[in-house]
Formats: structure tokens, C-alpha cells, sequence
């Protein structure tokens, strides 16, 4: 799973994802992902394929203070 600069990313986008807070949410989300996928019995790709189950991960990591949405 992808932890911080070793992620997908195309050279013209890299640049958004170079800085150092989001290198951390990423390595910070799936570090929840793990977490909520060995709680709840899922494997971690099966918290994306569902959508209600995506949503209650989402209001997992808010919880915990993770952002999801970038600041208007």
C-alpha cells in the first residue's frame, strides 16, 4: 500500500503531493485504513469497492482528525 512518495502520480501532479503534510496523510490514512480493516474483518481494498462502508471509514480517519477535503 502506498505510504508517501511512492504513489502513483504523474510528473506534472507530483507537485502537489511533494510537500510534506500530504506525504503524511497519505502514510497517516493507511495506517487508519490497516487499523479499520483488521477491526471491522475486511481487507483493505474491500473499504473502497463499498460504498457504505467507504463512508464509515471516512468518518473513522475525521475522527481521529484526518482531512478529506481541502480547506475553502
Amino acid at each position: 500500500m502506498p505510504t508517501c512518495k511512492n504513489i502513483g502520480t504523474t510528473h506534472i501532479t507530483n507537485g502537489c503531493y511533494r510537500l510534506h503534510p500530504v506525504e503524511w496523510s497519505i502514510g497517516e490514512s493507511v495506517g487508519l485504513l490497516v487499523v479499520y480493516a483488521l477491526k471491522n474483518s475486511l481487507i483493505p481494498y474491500q473499504v473502497r469497492e463499498g460504498k457504505d462502508v467507504l463512508a464509515k471509514f471516512q468518518d473513522f480517519i475525521r475522527s481521529q482528525g484526518v482531512e478529506t477535503q481541502w480547506k475553502s
